[in-house]
């Protein structure tokens, strides 16, 4: 047995450690059918919301009874939070006791019993009814993809160009496509893919981890597949979150890096001043390019070795997608 599973298989008490995973899990009955999807949510900061969020998942879910929900707390606290999985019959609550960020998915995936696992953030609302079902034709029509991502949209319905999960924005929103990108919420995986890939990366705290993990997906010889009739309501809820101009100082450091790590050298120095001319025109100059850039150098300076640029089938997928690989 893992580590993982060891710590899996206590049950939270009332002191919680930094780095100690703890599960509690609902009843099971041998009898009941295989679980076909498992659902993870990571929360922290957003009770309310996250309550909201996970009504709204068993509306989705449409009476299933071959899914697990999955509630990864991110919370430093010892509040139970288990009555909220209340819409499931099957759920388990993994406690970690410190705030670990978007790589706390993985926590809730190496916990997932279920052929698929949907990842839906605490401030999202997953739509329409049915849309598990949806999910599962998409992997059944399509055996090279791994990932199935939703489409994106805020509350007036439309979908911001930034959660576009393609380079082509001018692309018709409401057709589905082969693709190279995914949003981290409101896609599902193939559990088999997940083992074979292995855990998103623990080095981003947040923002852009979804195009670090989408890079690997292709590296290994997967697809992607947008599926804008499953849509993802977000709401962008404050609860949590870190001061905008914090978060776009993150997202250029992290971007700094996924370009170092994937990007052919032709194409990184271009990625990399592109980006960051977009995202100082985007916070109209309040944004600290050095600090990010320099943040990006003491990375590299103890990460040499982690360059992996895209294979050449990697490479001729994103073009055929209609991508461009300097973006």
């Amino acid at each position: 047995m893992s580590d993982h599973r060891r710590n899996a298989a206590r049950t939270v008490t009332p002191a919680v450690e930094r780095g100690m995973v703890q599960i509690r899990t609902s009843p099971h009955d041998p009898a009941d059918a295989p679980l076909v999807f498992s659902i993870v949510m990571v929360t922290y900061a957003r009770d309310a919301i996250a309550a909201t969020a996970i009504q709204q998942v068993a509306v989705a879910a449409n009476g299933r009874p071959d899914i697990e929900f999955i509630l990864v707390d991110n919370n430093p606290d010892t509040i139970n939070r288990t009555t909220l999985l209340a819409p499931f019959a099957h759920w388990k609550y993994v406690k970690l006791g410190y705030n670990k960020g978007v790589s706390a998915r993985n926590d809730g995936a190496l916990a997932a019993d279920g052929t698929f696992i949907l990842f839906i953030d605490d401030d999202t609302f997953l739509t329409p009814a049915g849309a598990l079902e949806l999910y599962e034709k998409d992997f059944a029509d399509h055996p090279k993809v791994a990932i199935v991502t939703a489409r994106i949209v805020d509350n007036t319905g439309e979908t911001p160009r930034k959660v576009f999960p393609h380079t082509n924005k001018r692309l018709v929103k409401d057709k589905p496509f082969k693709t190279f990108r995914f949003q981290a919420s409101g896609f599902a995986m193939r559990r088999a893919a997940f083992k074979k890939i292995g855990p998103i990366s623990e080095e981003f705290f947040y923002g852009l981890e979804e195009l670090d993990y989408a890079y690997r997906v292709l590296n290994a010889g997967y697809e992607i597949y947008y599926e804008p009739a499953i849509r993802a309501v977000e709401h962008n809820h404050p609860g949590g979150r870190l001061p905008k101009k914090a978060v776009q100082e993150m997202c250029l450091t992290n971007k700094m890096i996924i370009s170092f790590k994937y990007m052919p050298v032709l194409y990184l120095p271009i990625n990399i001043v592109l980006f960051s001319a977009y995202l100082l025109m985007l916070n109209r100059g309040h944004l600290n390019v050095i600090r990010s850039f320099w943040n990006f150098l003491k990375w590299v300076a103890c990460n040499t070795g982690k360059r992996q640029p895209i294979t050449f089938a990697a490479r001729s997928y994103i073009r055929a997608c209609g991508g461009q690989l300097w973006k």
